[in-house]
Formats: structure tokens, sequence, C-alpha cells
């Protein structure tokens, strides 16, 4: 059986300023060395619950990342964003076409010097917004496994509901293998969100 084409998007936005200014854009080549540092840097706080953490980055492996990113760029397909203060990475985040048509999924990571400051929720916020401006998707998610309490404050805090738990196969080290997924009609947001 074949598997199902994923949606697209052409015109997704390449670069986006949180109100603190930081900056969302794709992450490029010349980003490769920062971006196997901060995530070795970062890798005993993020191994818990992203697969890609498992073990420490190579050039290799992030430049076959980016380059990956990049050609899912160019399809309309998926859109991975660094989170950048100046000429610095602090995190990274996207939306994932990942859960079909009419959703668009939001995925975040943060370095440790970035944290406690909001940027993960403004990033969020900022990227439900950009799906909300698509008249094809119906809902924006976030997932996370129920054990990453710090994930879930995001979408509890911008009004997300919890809309259920999937079992899923444990990917990463601390996964229980239960994610849970929130979810906020794009409705809500066109029509005002003000959370």
């Amino acid at each position: 059986m074949d598997e199902p084409t994923p949606p697209t998007y052409h015109r997704m936005p390449r670069e986006l300023t949180l109100p603190t200014g930081e900056v969302l854009r794709p992450f490029g080549p010349a980003d490769l060395d920062q971006l196997v540092a901060v995530v070795n840097d970062n890798l005993e706080r993020l191994r818990p619950w992203m697969p890609w953490a498992q073990q420490p980055v190579t050039a290799e492996s992030q430049g076959e990342f980016l380059a990956g990113s990049l050609r899912n760029w160019a399809d309309g397909t998926d859109f991975v964003y660094g989170v950048f203060a100046g000429d610095a990475i602090v995190g990274g985040t996207g939306l994932h076409t990942r859960r079909g048509p009419g959703v668009l999924e939001i995925g975040y990571w943060l370095a440790a010097a970035a944290e406690g400051r909001g940027l993960v929720t403004a990033a969020t916020r900022v990227l439900a917004e950009v799906a909300a401006s698509y008249d094809e998707v119906a809902e924006v998610v976030i997932c996370c496994d129920e054990a990453n309490v710090r994930s879930a404050a995001v979408p509890r805090r911008l009004g997300f509901r919890l809309a259920g738990v999937e079992a899923v196969e444990p990917k990463a080290a601390g996964e229980t293998g239960w994610h849970q997924v929130w979810t906020l009609p794009t409705a809500v947001i066109r029509a005002g969100w003000t959370a």
C-alpha cells in the first residue's frame, strides 16, 4: 500500500521575529558547526525527550539533517526553524505535517542558557498564528511525553486542550510510551486568540 502524500505548504515564512527580538529562520549550512556544538552542549537535557539526541551529533549527521531540512522546505512538507538570539543558536522549533492533512504539529527544544525567558511559548504562539494563516489547516497540535512536564506547560499556557494520550513506542531515554496530544483549532486563533 502506498504511503499517503503529505500535505504541502509553499508560502511558509522564511523568517519570523519574536516579540523579544529573537528570530526564527531555517538552519543553513553556515550554522552547521554552531548547531553541532549547541546540541552536544545540551545533550544531557535533550536526551530524555528527543529521539535524535540519544548520542552526540557530528558534523556529518547534522549535515544530513540540514540537507534533508532544506529539501523539505523546498518541497513544502516540513519546516524546521532555528531559534536565534543575534547570531547565536538558542534552540529549534518547527511546523510539521506528519499528522496528515488539515493539521500542523509544532515541536521545540531550547538550550539551557535560554530557558526561563518565555522563548518557547513566544515561538509556539507565532508558529500557531502562521498555521492559522492557511485556510486548509483546521488544527494545531503539540505532542509530548506525559513525563515531560516542562514541554506540556507550553500548550497549557497557550490555551491548547489535552485531546488525549496516545501509546507510542519510546524512542528517547526518558519517554514513558504515552504521548499527550494537545490541540488548538485554528478557528480559535483566527477569532482573536488572546492566550
